[in-house]
């Protein structure tokens, strides 16, 4: 595990996270406190995973903050 973690994998370890906190099922918590959870524990988990906080999610991978992608081509454009 690692950068390789997506945001959706992100999520689903600070959803583990706050069952085994808690013992409630994320379904059933309300969406203050998710949102709340979220804010808390994500800073930590990318830390975690060495992703940096201001890192974006770009082409299935993280990428710093403002880079932009010279070579951004999709399997069309280069067929």
């Amino acid at each position: 595990m690692g950068k390789d973690v997506s945001p959706s994998g992100i999520e689903l370890i600070m959803r583990r996270r706050h069952r085994a906190a808690t013992g409630k099922d994320w379904r059933l918590v309300p969406l203050a406190e998710r949102r709340g959870w979220f804010a808390e524990q994500e800073p930590q988990i990318r830390a975690e995973l060495g992703i940096a906080t201001d890192a974006v999610w770009a082409n299935g991978s993280w990428q710093p903050a403002g880079q932009v992608d010279l070579f951004d081509l999709t399997a069309e454009e280069v067929a």
